[in-house]
C-alpha cells in the first residue's frame, strides 16, 4: 500500500510530496511494507544432554591445553598482552564479541604463533583436537545465530545504475550518491547497506530526471551539426555564428600548419575550445574530432635535445668561459640521457576532450591520436547535452617526465615530441535511433491508441514495468494501488485540463521506482527448524535455553534468477530469465549451467569484471595516494588508468579463456597496452588496447602481485611499504588475517644514527627488534621484502637510490630481496616468491573460492560455511582450477540457492 495515503492531496504533475515520499519510503523500509516477514528467534527448551556433552569437551581437551601451555602467560599471575583465559575468554559463543576472540585463539593455534618458539610446544593431535572443538561451537553458534542468513539488501551505487539502465534505458551518473560502505571486502553486503534520509531524496530526484529523460511527447526536436575549425582564431574575440549564436572558437597560442592547429604540449594557453552557446533541446550528442599525429623517432630526439644542449652550452661559456670544462661534461652526460632514457619511445600523441554544461566542466574522454598527420582520421564520443551555457574543450595529454635534462625544453615548440595536428571538432544532436526513442518503449510498450481507454493503457504499462521492476510477478491489489496515483494525477473532476498521458503515468512510475521493491533484492526469510542442531556448551558451565535455528529454504523462482544476475551482471534479469522463472525451469541444472554460460558471454558481464576484481584486488584505491610526481615523474594519469585496466583485463582473459587461476599468482603472460609496456620495458607493443604478450626474458612481471596496481597501492606514495606489500599478499592471496597491530607499536625511531640513508628494509628491521612487533611483522615482512625490487610506482630497480629526487647511483644501496617464511622457505625476490605462493595452492583456491562466495552471497562467510568452500576447492581442482567452474560451483550450491 505504498503512498496509497498520500492520493487525496493530488495536485498536477508530481502527486505526491517529496517530504511525504521520503516518510513512506523509510516507513516501507522499516516497518515491514514488503511481503515478507521477518521472524524473531525464537526460545526452545534446553536439550541437556548435547550441552552437556559439548561441556565435557571443554573440560576434557580445551581446559587440560590452556593449563599445560597458555595459562603461564595468561592466567592470574601474568597477562601477556593484557589478555587473561577466564576474564577474556568466555564460553558463550552467541555473543559476537566471545566468537571473535575463540577466532584468534584458532588462527594463532593455526599459525603456530602461539605458544611461544621458546615455551614446550603441543603435539599436532593435541592441537587439533582444541581447534576441531573450538570451530565446533562456533559453527553451531553461526547456525543458531543465523549469522549465515542473507538479509534483505538495497542495491548499491553500481547496480542501481545498471538495473536504470536495463530498465528504463538512461544511463545515469550516479557520481552524486553516497560511495557505499564495504563489509567483507565487497559493498554489496546487505547488512552494511543502510538506508538514510539522503538516499531517499536522492532516489527521488533520480526516479524524476530518470523519467524526463526516457519519456517524450510531440515531434523529435531537429537536429544541429556545427563544426569548429580551431585555425580561424587565437583568442575570445574570435567569434563564429552558429545558428543565430556568436560562439567562441579559440585555437590559442598553437601553431598553424595549412589547416591544423598543432597541439604540442600542454599549457594554460594552448587549450582549443569552442565555448559560449547552448543548445535548442537536451539530448544526446556526438563531438566529433578530425586529427592526426606526428611522432618523432630517438634520433629526432636526440637531434632536438643536441641543439638546446648547444645553445646552453654557448651561453654558460659567454659568463664563464673558465668552466669550459664542466660545460661539456653537463653536456655529454645530458645527451646521454636522451640517446639511452626510455621515456623517449614515444607513443601516438594524446588528447583530452572536456565538456562544459553551466560552468562545471567534466572529462569525457582521454585518447591517442593513431592517424598520421597527412591522412588524419576522424574519431567521435557521444556525450548528454542540456540547454545550459556549454563548451568544448580539447586539451594535449601526452606529458613527459619531467626531469633535470629535459625540464627547460618541454615548453618550445622545437623540442622534438608527440603532436596532436588537429583539423576541425563538431558538434551533433540531438540524436535519436527512432523516435519515439527506445527509452520511451521500454518504459511504456507501445503508444495507447488515440481512443483507447487511458486507464486501461495505464493498466497494462504499470503491469509490465512493475513486474520488471520488482522482478518478479505482481498482484492486482499492488498495479490498483498504483493506478490511484494515475487517476489523482488525471484530475477527472474537471477543474482543470488533465494532464497528458505520459505526465500522468509519471507519477505512480515514480512511485514503482521508489518503492522498496525496487530498490531492495526482497527475498522472505528462513523458516525455523522443528529440529535445531545441537546446542552449544552452557554459557559460563550453567544451562540455558537454545534458541531455534534457522532453516534454509530453497529460493523462489523468480529470486533465483535476480540473485544470478546481480552476481554476474549486477542487473535485473532480462526477458530470458525471467520467462524461465514465469515457467518455473530455472532450477534445472542443465538449465542454470546454460544460463551461467550465456550470462559470462555478454557484454554486462564487464561489470562482474569491474566490481569483483575491482575489490578483491583493491583497485578502487589507485590513485588515492599516488607517488610523489617529484620521486616518480614517469607516473601520469594514462598509466594510472592503464594499471587499472590491466588488473581488470588480466582477469577477464583468465575467465573468458577458461584459464587456471593459479594464473593470478604466476603467469607466463601479462595483458597490457603500449604505455604500460614502456614501462615494463616490454617490447614491441603499439596501441592503447590491451591484449595478452609473453613476458620476456629478464622482464620480472606475471600475475597480480607484480601489476603496477597492486604495488602503487601498497605504497606510501614516497616510498614502498613491505608491510602493506605483505599484507594484501595475505590477505587477498593467502586468506590469512595478519590481525591488527598492538596498541601503541610506533613507527620506526626518529633518532637512528644513518636513518636518513637506510633502505626501508633497515628501517624495518629496526623496529622488528620490538618485540610487541616482532610477532606480526616475521609473517608479514618476508612477503613484502620479496617484491622490494618494485618502486613505489611499480617500476622495477635493482637500486634503492638516494640522491636528488630518488635519483639512483652507482654507490647506492643494491636492494636486497631475500627473506624467510615463517616455515622456514627461503625466497629470493618476486620469482621466489611466486614459486613459493604456487606451493601453497591450497591456500590461494580457499582464499579465491571464499571471496567469491562473499560477492555471491552478499554476506561476510562463517566458520559453518567452511564445507561449501572446501567443496569448491575441489570442484576447481577437478577442472583445471578454472575461475568459471568456481563460478558455476558457486551458482549450483545450496548456500546460492537458499534464503
Amino acid at each position: 500500500m505504498l503512498f496509497s495515503n498520500f492520493i487525496g492531496s493530488a495536485r498536477q504533475g508530481f502527486l505526491v510530496s517529496r517530504r511525504q515520499l521520503v516518510i513512506a519510503i523509510l516507513g516501507s523500509v522499516l516497518f515491514g511494507a514488503t511481503p515478507y516477514k521477518h521472524r524473531l528467534l525464537a526460545a526452545e527448551k534446553p536439550l541437556s544432554a548435547t550441552a552437556d556433552s559439548a561441556n565435557v569437551g571443554y573440560r576434557e581437551i580445551v581446559a587440560p591445553f590452556f593449563k599445560q601451555h597458555c595459562v603461564r602467560c595468561h592466567g592470574e599471575m601474568k597477562q601477556e598482552g593484557e589478555f587473561h583465559l577466564e576474564r577474556h575468554l568466555k564460553t558463550d559463543f552467541l555473543d559476537p564479541s566471545a566468537k571473535e576472540k575463540w577466532g584468534e585463539v584458532v588462527n594463532v593455534l593455526n599459525s603456530h604463533e602461539m605458544p611461544p618458539e621458546k615455551e614446550p610446544q603441543p603435539k599436532p593431535n593435541e592441537v587439533a583436537k582444541v581447534v576441531d572443538w573450538i570451530t565446533e561451537q562456533i559453527a553451531r553458534a553461526e547456525v543458531i545465530r543465523r549469522d549465515g542468513q542473507i538479509v534483505l539488501r538495497r542495491l548499491n551505487r553500481d547496480e542501481y545504475r545498471n538495473t536504470i539502465r536495463d530498465l528504463t534505458g538512461v544511463d545515469l551518473d550516479v557520481s552524486s550518491f553516497p560511495q557505499e560502505p564495504t563489509a567483507g571486502g565487497f559493498d554489496n553486503n546487505g547488512k552494511a547497506l543502510t538506508m538514510s534520509p539522503m538516499h531517499t531524496e536522492l532516489y527521488l530526484d533520480a526516479a524524476r530526471k530518470i523519467l524526463d529523460r526516457a519519456l517524450v511527447e510531440g515531434d523529435q526536436p531537429p537536429s544541429i551539426k556545427w563544426r569548429f575549425e580551431p585555425e580561424v582564431g587565437d583568442g575570445d574575440h574570435s567569434r563564429v555564428r552558429y545558428d543565430g549564436q556568436n560562439a567562441i572558437v579559440h585555437g590559442a597560442k598553437n601553431r598553424v600548419e595549412g589547416s591544423f592547429k598543432v597541439m604540442h604540449h600542454d599549457s594554460w594557453d594552448r587549450h582549443l575550445n569552442a565555448r559560449d552557446f547552448r543548445m535548442k533541446h537536451e539530448g544526446d550528442y556526438v563531438i566529433r574530432i578530425h586529427a592526426g599525429g606526428k611522432v618523432p623517432t630517438r634520433a629526432q630526439v636526440v637531434e632536438s635535445a643536441q641543439k638546446f644542449l648547444d645553445h646552453r652550452f654557448e651561453e654558460q661559456m659567454k659568463n664563464n668561459p673558465k668552466g669550459e670544462k664542466w660545460h661539456r661534461e653537463a653536456v655529454n652526460n645530458d645527451i646521454k640521457h636522451f640517446e639511452a632514457d626510455r621515456i623517449y619511445d614515444y607513443g601516438s600523441p594524446r588528447l583530452k576532450l572536456i565538456r562544459d554544461l553551466g560552468g562545471q566542466p567534466k572529462v569525457l574522454n582521454e585518447f591517442d591520436i593513431t592517424a598520421p598527420f597527412d591522412k588524419p582520421a576522424t574519431q567521435e564520443f557521444r556525450t548528454r547535452m542540456t540547454t545550459e551555457s556549454a563548451g568544448i574543450t580539447i586539451e594535449y595529454a601526452y606529458p613527459i617526465p619531467k626531469v633535470l635534462e629535459n625540464f627547460w625544453m618541454q615548453g618550445h615548440d622545437n623540442f622534438a615530441r608527440p603532436e596532436a595536428w588537429v583539423d576541425w571538432f563538431e558538434l551533433e544532436g540531438p540524436l535519436y535511433e527512432s523516435w519515439p526513442p527506445p527509452s520511451h518503449r521500454l518504459v511504456l510498450g507501445e503508444a495507447p491508441r488515440a481512443k483507447q481507454d487511458e486507464r486501461v493503457a495505464a493498466r497494462t504499462v504499470l503491469t509490465r514495468f512493475m513486474k520488471r521492476a520488482y522482478r518478479r510477478p505482481v498482484t492486482t491489489a499492488e498495479v490498483d494501488d498504483k493506478l490511484k496515483l494515475f487517476d489523482a494525477a488525471k484530475k477527472r473532476d474537471g477543474k482543470q485540463d488533465a494532464p497528458s498521458f505520459v505526465q500522468a503515468i509519471k507519477t505512480p512510475l515514480i512511485a514503482v521506482m521508489v518503492s522498496p521493491h525496487f530498490l531492495y533484492l526482497a527475498e522472505p526469510g528462513r523458516e525455523e527448524s522443528p529440529s535445531p542442531p545441537a546446542p552449544l556448551p552452557a554459557r559460563q558451565g550453567r544451562g540455558e535455553q537454545s534458541p531455534k535455528a534457522a532453516v534454509a529454504r530453497p529460493l523462489t523462482d523468480h529470486e533465483l534468477p535476480s540473485r544470478l544476475s546481480y552476481f554476474l551482471w549486477s542487473s535485473m534479469p532480462d526477458d530470458e530469465l525471467m520467462q524461465l522463472a514465469d515457467k518455473g525451469n530455472l532450477r534445472d541444472k542443465a538449465t542454470l549451467t546454460k544460463q551461467i554460460a550465456r550470462l559470462l558471454a555478454d557484454p554486462k558481464s564487464e561489470a562482474f569484471v569491474q566490481n569483483f576484481a575491482g575489490q578483491w584486488l583493491g583497485l578502487r584505491e589507485v590513485g588515492s595516494n599516488p607517488p610523489a610526481a617529484d620521486l616518480f615523474p614517469q607516473y601520469d594519469r594514462h598509466l594510472e588508468v592503464s594499471m587499472v585496466e590491466e588488473s581488470r583485463a588480466f582477469f577477464a582473459e583468465i575467465l573468458k579463456h577458461d584459464l587456471s587461476v593459479m594464473n593470478f599468482v604466476g603467469s607466463d603472460f601479462v595483458v597490457i597496452n603500449e604505455r604500460l609496456a614502456r614501462f615494463y620495458g616490454i617490447p614491441d607493443v603499439r596501441g592503447d588496447h590491451f591484449r595478452r604478450v609473453a613476458v620476456p626474458a629478464g622482464v620480472h612481471r606475471g600475475g597480480v602481485a607484480t601489476q603496477a596496481s597492486i604495488l602503487t597501492i601498497t605504497s606510501n606514495g614516497t616510498r614502498t611499504s613491505p608491510v602493506k606489500r605483505g599484507t594484501w599478499v595475505m590477505k587477498n592471496l593467502l586468506g590469512t588475517d595478519p590481525g591488527l597491530p598492538v596498541a601503541n607499536a610506533g613507527d620506526i625511531a626518529p633518532k637512528v644514527p644513518g636513518i636518513d640513508r637506510a633502505t626501508v628494509r633497515q628501517r624495518l628491521e629496526i623496529h622488528r627488534q620490538l618485540a610487541q612487533c616482532a610477532r606480526c611483522h616475521n609473517k608479514i615482512d618476508p612477503l613484502g621484502f620479496a617484491l622490494e625490487n618494485f618502486n613505489a610506482s611499480g617500476e622495477w630497480r635493482d637500486r634503492e637510490g638516494f640522491g636528488y629526487k630518488g635519483r639512483v647511483s652507482p654507490n647506492d644501496p643494491l636492494i636486497d630481496a631475500s627473506s624467510k617464511l615463517p616455515d622456514g622457505t627461503e625466497i629470493t625476490g618476486v620469482d621466489g616468491l611466486r614459486k613459493a605462493l604456487l606451493q601453497k595452492e591450497d591456500l590461494f583456491l580457499n582464499c579465491l573460492a571464499g571471496k567469491l562466495f562473499t560477492y555471491a552471497l552478499g554476506r561476510e562467510l562463517g566458520v559453518a560455511d567452511q564445507p561449501q568452500v572446501k567443496a569448491a576447492m575441489a570442484t576447481m581442482k577437478d577442472n583445471r582450477h578454472t575461475l568459471r567452474s568456481l563460478i558455476q560451483f558457486i551458482v549450483l550450491s545450496e548456500a546460492f540457492g537458499t534464503k
